[in-house]
């Protein structure tokens, strides 16, 4: 479960807590699915990574706290993306998203 980095709250989906934002991107034959999740207590965002190595073990992390601004900067551009799910999607909010760097 992952919890606020700011104040250590669990995100519940049954409270309506689930992820706001999500984009899947392959760099370097990993995939990397960046998840965004807003506290309503803290106006902060807390982001999950899940980094699925081509080649060793999958890892999951977390980073955050993001400030409001930068994360609905972030969560704006995901949403322009009619398939932000697609790992092999190469639109323009890919590309900016992973700062050029997709396969």
């Amino acid at each position: 479960m992952i919890q606020c980095l700011q104040c250590g709250r669990s995100f519940d989906q049954k409270a309506m807590d689930q992820c706001v934002a999500s984009i899947s991107g392959i760099i370097m034959g990993d995939e990397y699915i960046e998840s965004y999740y807003f506290c309503n207590q803290c106006q902060v965002y807390t982001m999950e990574i899940y980094h699925d190595r081509f080649l060793g073990d999958d890892e999951v992390s977390v980073r955050g706290p993001i400030s409001k601004p930068e994360g609905d900067a972030k969560v704006e551009l995901i949403r322009k993306c009619s398939e932000p799910w697609n790992k092999k999607c190469r639109c323009n909010v890919h590309q900016s998203y992973f700062d050029g760097g997709l396969d």
